[in-house]
């Protein structure tokens, strides 16, 4: 790699970053952030003067005005429609606009049980008029959007497919950078002429996919598909949850190594027939250019591709082109167009694993073979070093995500490496094949799913093993700590000469794995907690201890839809025994995790509501007592008191009485909501899933104030104020899960605490909170979001 290799790539990189800094924070932001730049560049050049470095920094410095001149207006395009949905939602208007499907529909993937009806489908508004209420107001820019339908909208929703444009009616709600439209109309646009045939094409070669691996294995069928057209239908969730723990999640989002793969599959034939230079070349692009017509447009698909075009080119005409330059310039060349793609996570993620590929992996292979005297090939050790530089580049942003690391993510990628290279090749030749021989498309299928087979049983072994769950902090403490850890890896790996260097790092090591080194460092949460919120999902898990002594008593409020998630949680705070587990109603997201409570977790005592159908989710063969107001139990340095339903009759007149919510059964209103009081007398209030009605009658029971409240149904609209006046925390605690398709937590409900002068902690955005003992509260997070 020559300094021209390189020329693009600073000026490239802080196009990028300012691009994802306005999408994140807004076009304001990404202008101060230019700004910054340019003094920072300006002083610079007029320190170094006329040198050789001043002047690229110049040069860089107009690259970077360029950019900005065409980056900026595009922030504001964006800014422009994000702006005109969230009036949209603030003044409750009913939409009318076009979007174009970024896949194919599907059932909610998450969420508890009764939630998981209707169709969902993420798509991408197309610019132009769109009705909004009354008028008709113009939408500068495209975004991404997840589209939920119910009843006959979901029928219609069904019928759409990736790529086809939707005339939609409906709401719009915007939570975070989600924008989600419940559409309450759906009328799909037809395509006509060729773009019409060649999306139908394109369905029909999927289709003919899944119908050639429904004799497999639903997990092994929809990764073999997803590792050759991203193609994921039917993957379970514990199994997209294994893949990403285990690191290998980018196996079945198709990128840059998928089309090397074809690449490889088509140009190493044509070399060996004889096939000249340039028709060999031409042909290449070409199946290219289908194959990413066939798996579509998903923004690590774009960024290969984009970066594809520029080196087929310049071999086409004889010139050896720089992949670096050409990464360099596909980052730039997308900050500037579409700024949303190049802010998008698959965007990133694919980004950084070929910058670090491509930077980092060829030097760390020196190293390592310096290190190991020469006795580790050259080869050997780029099969290390690649994933090892591709997962600590990611790392950054996978942690913002969900913030734990798993030490056995590199090794896994070493193992499986050899499968999906022949697993993907045959998918592929089985999607060609399929078009003109099922029953030989569904024989390759079968083999390729040999190698997705031992794909998932390394993954699930691996998932299994101490290690494959770190926590480490939320958010940018999170990310600061990643990044220092990856500097200090650079500096030692640079300066591994050094004997210095050699005794600090070993002095490091040991220091970092002698026993107990652990409890000195900013990862997991060890035991010192007396209120924990679980990051379980869309649902709710909270625990109460009387004081940080492992062995004092502990409560459990509900289980969360998920018994994998709540023994995670319980794992990593040290959770052996549970003294009182108060299911507040009878739904899926507050029971699903009994499972978990088992052996030695299974509850000494539990509390149900008193509504009839609460007897059947409970812990089998516990004790257990039908809760109603005055209800007490008591421990040393905790007591809980349950505060509502008086009995199953409050729950059905208050359920009765709710205007436009409610789940359609008394079971909200009958959540048991209970007080819990420490030795201290911090005092906390939960108020499960009660709806408005109940609320207003719980406020007239007087139950006063309240230092941490549990707010009522994962953050809804549908809250009483009254309630939240009296009891004024100074901490409202929303277990909701992220990216829901509920809108959870609601501006208002968020408005309504924060009103109040209480700090806000959400699951979705914070993970998993503790509450420290004598805190003020002065809460913390440890994750991960779900």
């Amino acid at each position: 790699m020559t300094r021209a290799d390189l020329r693009l790539l600073p000026a490239a990189t802080c196009v990028w970053a300012l691009a994802v800094l306005g999408i994140t924070a807004g076009a304001a932001a990404a202008v101060a952030g230019g700004a910054v730049l340019v003094a920072l560049a300006l002083t610079a050049v007029t320190l170094l003067g006329p040198s050789g470095t001043g002047r690229s920094i110049l040069a860089h410095l107009w690259i970077l005005v360029l950019a900005g001149a065409l980056l900026f207006p595009a922030l504001q395009r964006h800014a422009g429609t994000d702006e005109a949905l969230r009036s949209a939602e603030e003044q409750g208007l009913v939409l009318e606009l076009t979007v174009v499907a970024s896949a194919d529909p599907a059932p909610p993937g998450s969420g508890p049980d009764w939630a998981r009806g209707g169709q969902q489908l993420r798509a991408r508004t197309v610019r132009g008029p769109v009705r909004m209420g009354r008028e008709e107001v113009a939408l500068p820019a495209s975004l991404p959007v997840l589209v939920t339908a119910d009843g006959r909208s979901a029928t219609d929703l069904a019928r759409v497919r990736d790529g086809e444009r939707v005339l939609l009616r409906g709401r719009v709600s915007v939570s975070g950078s989600l924008v989600i439209l419940r559409a309450l109309e759906v009328r799909p646009v037809a395509s006509t002429g060729p773009a019409g045939r060649a999306l139908a094409a394109r369905h029909a070669l999927r289709h003919q996919a899944r119908q050639a691996t429904s004799h497999l294995p639903a997990d092994e069928a929809a990764l073999v598909r997803g590792m050759t057209t991203g193609d994921t239908r039917g993957m379970g969730e514990e199994t997209e949850e294994i893949m990403r723990r285990a690191g290998i999640s980018h196996l079945v989002a198709v990128s840059g190594a998928n089309i090397a793969l074809v690449l490889l599959a088509v140009l190493g034939p044509l070399l060996l027939i004889g096939v000249r230079r340039r028709p060999r070349l031409a042909i290449a692009a070409g199946v290219v250019a289908a194959y990413v017509w066939l798996v579509g447009d998903e923004p690590s698909v774009q960024r290969a591709a984009t970066m594809a075009a520029p080196l087929l080119a310049a071999r086409f005409a004889g010139v050896r082109a720089s992949p670096v330059a050409a990464l360099a310039l596909t980052v730039a060349l997308w900050s500037v167009l579409d700024p949303v793609t190049a802010a998008s996570v698959g965007f990133l993620l694919s980004g950084l694993a070929t910058g670090a590929i491509l930077l980092a992996a060829p030097p760390l292979a020196t190293a390592l073979v310096e290190l190991s005297s020469e006795r580790l090939p050259r080869p050997a050790a780029l099969v290390i070093a690649v994933p090892l530089v591709a997962q600590l580049a990611c790392t950054p942003v996978l942690i913002l995500l969900t913030p734990e690391v798993s030490i056995w993510a590199v090794p896994v990628n070493m193992l499986v490496a050899p499968l999906v290279g022949p697993s993907t090749v045959i998918g592929l030749l089985a999607v060609v094949v399929g078009a003109v021989w099922p029953a030989a498309a569904a024989m390759l299928w079968t083999l390729s799913a040999g190698g997705a087979h031992l794909v998932l049983l390394i993954a699930r072994t691996a998932d299994a093993l101490p290690g494959s769950r770190i926590a480490v902090p939320e958010g940018t403490p999170g990310v600061l700590l990643v990044l220092a850890v990856l500097l200090v890896l650079t500096t030692v790996v640079a300066l591994r000469r050094s004997t210095l260097v050699r005794w600090v790092a070993a002095a490091v090591l040991v220091a970092a794995l002698a026993p107990g080194a652990g409890r000195l460092l900013p990862l997991g949460t060890g035991g010192d907690w007396t209120l924990a919120l679980c990051a379980v999902g869309q649902g709710d898990a909270l625990l109460l201890r009387s004081s940080t002594d492992p062995e004092s008593s502990t409560v459990l409020i509900d289980t969360g839809p998920d018994p994998a998630a709540l023994r995670q949680c319980l794992d990593r705070l040290q959770v052996t025994g549970i003294d009182l587990l108060v299911l507040t109603h009878p739904h899926s997201d507050h029971t699903g995790g009994l499972a978990a409570l088992t052996g030695g977790r299974s509850p000494a005592l539990q509390w149900i509501c008193p509504l009839p159908e609460a007897g059947r989710d409970r812990v089998p063969e516990v004790q257990t007592l039908v809760a109603t107001t005055g209800e007490t139990w008591q421990a040393p340095g905790l007591a809980v008191r349950a505060l509502w339903p008086g009995s199953a009759e409050d729950a059905r007149l208050a359920s009765a009485a709710e205007h436009g919510s409610g789940e359609g059964d008394a079971a909200n209103d009958c959540s048991i909501a209970v007080e819990v009081l420490w030795e201290d007398g911090t005092r906390l209030v939960s108020l499960g899933d009660l709806e408005p009605a109940a609320q207003e009658e719980l406020t007239a029971l007087g139950p006063g104030d309240a230092d941490i409240v549990k707010v009522a149904h994962h953050g809804s609209r549908f809250q009483h104020a009254p309630l939240y006046h009296q009891l004024d925390p100074e901490l409202a605690l929303v277990p909701v899960g992220r990216e829901n398709t509920f809108g959870h937590p609601t501006a208002e409900a968020l408005g309504l605490v924060q009103g109040l002068g209480a700090q806000v902690l959400r699951t979705d955005v914070h993970g998993t909170v503790i509450l420290p003992a004598g805190s003020d509260p002065a809460p913390r997070s440890v994750g991960p979001a779900r």
